[in-house]
């Protein structure tokens, strides 16, 4: 069922603090929300919804994660392959914005969007909720600004991630991964970043190769990223095993081509850091990628200060880290694609003020498919100006 605002509203102005308490009536009723905006493919777990991005039509099922509960404001969403909430706003209006211009034929930036008073008002008639009914009074108003000052500067230990020791990490897994073993990389990489297959029935990561996410010291795994060892199927475009049938399209996210631990927040995290970060310290410059497997290769050659950040898009706590890294310059080596340059102009954009940034243009789709000679010729001469390893 595609509900569609069409005709005009008339404005009206509402307060932050009524703004928030509409999405919060509208999250509350999470399921209903997508199931009206004709969303019926997606995977709902305790905190976020995941899903491919009903914003600009996407096909990765777990590329778009949408925060429905949340300590601060609800709603919040990212589009981790095309970055939509830079053009929407990252707030639960926003996405039933994007919902309602991607069914006016919205597709990519510069095309027509819907109004935000027209997803406003969706909003309220969906919620059943008039935000004007909800004033903030001073003292309460106070109140909350300095419980949100507190939580700014006050270490949440609840949210903290649960660390799995190294030991079972690797009793777990079989190391080095044959899958990408046979993708061409080399058993010692693997070896070094604990890359194994997990061929278990039954368990999270079954019939995936797992690429273990450590915490910033390396003291334990903070979560993890599989791929199917499957290829993608031409029927249903999953990647499932050919012997089986096409998986529903609520269970579709089980044979996603990636697929992250549960609760494990990618955005939080900059992989290979707590290998890279000594490095950085030391030659002042970060080399930023997009996956695992972009890392596993630059150190294959020889560059050993190189962090991916899970994706295009580089999140604020990401850039925290970068800010704490000591690093002066950034190099960036996203994919060929349309969403690794969107990705080289999100970290311009971010961090364009504080460092110096150099933008890598690849004759490859990725670093991931060049061999190291390769890397050595096109790569190492366009940044021979800095300190590498």
């Amino acid at each position: 069922m595609k509900t569609i605002m069409k005709k005009k509203t008339k404005y009206h102005s509402y307060d932050q603090y009524q703004l928030k308490h509409l999405s919060d009536k509208v999250c509350d009723d999470i399921e209903n929300l997508l199931l009206s905006l004709g969303i019926d493919s997606y995977k709902m777990l305790d905190k976020m919804v995941t899903m491919s991005c009903p914003i600009h039509g996407g096909d990765n099922d777990s590329a778009f994660n949408l925060y429905h509960q949340g300590d601060t404001y609800r709603g919040n969403w990212k589009c981790r392959t095309h970055q939509c909430e830079n053009v929407f706003k990252s707030s639960i209006i926003g996405f039933i914005r994007g919902c309602l211009s991607h069914q006016e034929g919205w597709s990519k930036s510069g095309d027509d969007m819907v109004s935000f008073n027209d997803a406003l008002q969706f909003a309220i008639s969906f919620s059943k909720h008039d935000p004007s009914d909800h004033k903030q009074t001073r003292k309460a108003k106070e109140k909350n600004n300095f419980v949100n000052a507190v939580k700014n500067i006050t270490p949440d230990s609840q949210n903290k991630p649960q660390l799995v020791p190294r030991s079972l990490v690797t009793k777990a897994l079989n190391i080095p991964s044959k899958y990408f073993i046979d993708r061409g990389f080399s058993k010692n990489i693997l070896i070094k970043y604990d890359v194994g297959d997990c061929i278990g029935q039954g368990k999270e990561m079954s019939s995936r190769a797992v690429v273990p996410v450590y915490d910033n010291d390396m003291i334990g795994m903070a979560g993890c990223t599989g791929r199917s060892i499957f290829d993608k199927c031409n029927e249903c475009s999953c990647f499932h095993d050919s012997q089986q049938s096409c998986p529903e399209d609520k269970e579709k996210w089980l044979s996603s081509k990636w697929k992250h631990s549960k609760n494990f927040k990618t955005q939080e995290y900059l992989y290979n850091y707590w290998f890279a970060k000594d490095i950085i310290l030391k030659n002042k410059t970060v080399v930023i990628v997009e996956s695992p497997g972009n890392v596993w290769r630059l150190e294959e050659s020889g560059i050993h200060n190189s962090v991916a950040i899970f994706g295009s898009s580089l999140s604020h706590k990401q850039k925290m880290l970068l800010d704490i890294s000591g690093a002066m310059n950034i190099v960036t080596i996203m994919d060929n694609d349309v969403a690794g340059q969107e990705a080289s102009k999100q970290i311009e954009l971010k961090c364009g003020r504080t460092y110096n940034i150099k933008h890598i243009k690849l004759s490859s789709n990725d670093v991931a498919e060049m061999s190291p000679d390769q890397i050595k010729q096109e790569i190492l001469p366009q940044i021979q100006d800095y300190q590498l390893c």
